[in-house]
């Protein structure tokens, strides 16, 4: 019998000609992430060879493996019946004290095989009450399902399945770069477009000596957080963002300073996307959430973008946002009270509305804007996770 781990994946097998693609970047990213000692594909599956490597130490990494739907615990065995027993006595026996009733799924692909799908359920489930009296059958709604996967050169013994987070592998989607802030709602953005395919890397934005360098740990441990899901490494740019916001505090009427702020850091963004070949923004904004999260001032930050500005937050409730914080890790630092460059330099009564040719009149007259935000990004620290 052969320890193995047996990953299943959905949306990636709905992907036609490019489906070869998709596999063959999720075994690399399986690989560069759990580290197993042997990983490929076979029959449409994922199997992870163990090779008397410890199951833990793999299976906590796997959770962060976008592309994943669900995995289990299996033996690899021969189409000889006493080793498919042995294998099911043995899975059995692990989980005996969870579960009270179980039922037999077998999948038949190999036809040569001599009994049937039902036929072998059947019997396989004869041989478990046999063994194990204790068990019952239920099968509408067994606390334990034995799986059998008959394919032409091995069978495939399991014991249930463990869902993940699906989704795609991260880099299948290309590169975008993450606005990354000390809330709670950025770093579950960037969470949600991991999990479509996107590579990410952060730009964050601070205003020393306004905000300390316990901020900069906080930005910097959300950006550690997120690398993990990441199969190479993941780079934070930290931006210094002081004298360009105290420009603008000194030249732009006071409800209109956060709206030309944030639409400074999407022109600096999109400088450093050039630099690092990213196709687009990620935001972690969410409709009416806050002053500058109203449609129209949304429309006037984002016309400073040459970008696609993506937000995958934007019809959330807080709640949910919360939750998934929660989930990935990353609410607890978000929660830390330390203030980031947006609150050093808040207005008194930010403007809900705003129009954007408004906007652009106001910035025509911010002379030395331009050279200011080329000068700050000089200025950027590069972190590598």
């Amino acid at each position: 019998m052969e320890k193995v781990i047996l990953i299943r994946y959905a949306e990636i097998g709905l992907k036609g000609r490019n489906r070869g693609y998709f596999e063959r970047k999720l075994i690399e990213n399986i690989r560069k992430i759990a580290r197993p000692p042997e990983v490929n594909k076979r029959y449409g599956r994922i199997v992870i060879r163990l090779k008397n490597q410890d199951f833990d130490n793999i299976e906590k990494n796997l959770k962060y493996v976008f592309g994943i739907q669900n995995y289990s615990y299996a033996f690899a065995v021969s189409h000889n019946i006493d080793e498919i027993k042995n294998a099911v006595y043995e899975l059995v026996k692990l989980n005996l004290n969870n579960y009270k009733t179980f039922k037999v799924e077998t999948k038949r692909s190999f036809k040569n095989f001599p009994m049937k799908s039902l036929e072998f359920s059947a019997f396989i489930g004869g041989f478990i009450l046999e063994h194990f009296p204790e068990l019952k059958v239920d099968v509408h709604n067994p606390d334990l399902t034995i799986g059998i996967e008959i394919k032409e050169k091995e069978v495939f013994v399991f014991a249930g399945k463990k869902k993940l987070y699906g989704g795609l592998p991260v880099g299948v989607s290309g590169k975008a770069l993450l606005l990354l802030s000390g809330g709670i709602d950025s770093p579950v953005a960037g969470w949600y477009m991991m999990k479509r395919g996107v590579s990410i890397e952060t730009i964050s934005f601070l205003s020393p000596p306004f905000t300390t360098e316990k901020s900069v740990k906080k930005i910097l441990d959300l950006a550690e957080k997120l690398s993990r899901y990441m199969p190479d490494s993941l780079r934070a740019w930290i931006i210094p963002f002081t004298e360009v916001q105290q420009y603008i505090k000194q030249n732009v009427p006071d409800r209109y300073s956060l709206i030309i702020q944030r639409r400074s850091m999407m022109r600096i963004a999109n400088q450093l996307s050039k630099m690092i070949k990213a196709k687009a923004l990620i935001t972690g904004e969410n409709l009416g959430q806050v002053a500058s999260q109203t449609l129209t001032n949304m429309h006037s930050i984002e016309e400073a973008s040459n970008l696609p500005v993506l937000r995958p937050l934007i019809g959330f409730e807080k709640m949910e946002i919360v939750e998934k914080a929660k989930e990935i890790e990353t609410y607890e630092i978000s929660i830390l009270p330390y203030i980031d460059s947006c609150v050093a330099f808040a207005p008194k009564n930010p403007a809900t509305s705003s129009n954007v040719s408004e906007i652009k009149n106001i910035e025509k007259d911010l002379e030395k804007l331009s050279d200011l935000e080329n000068s700050v990004l000089e200025k950027a620290e590069k972190f590598v996770f």
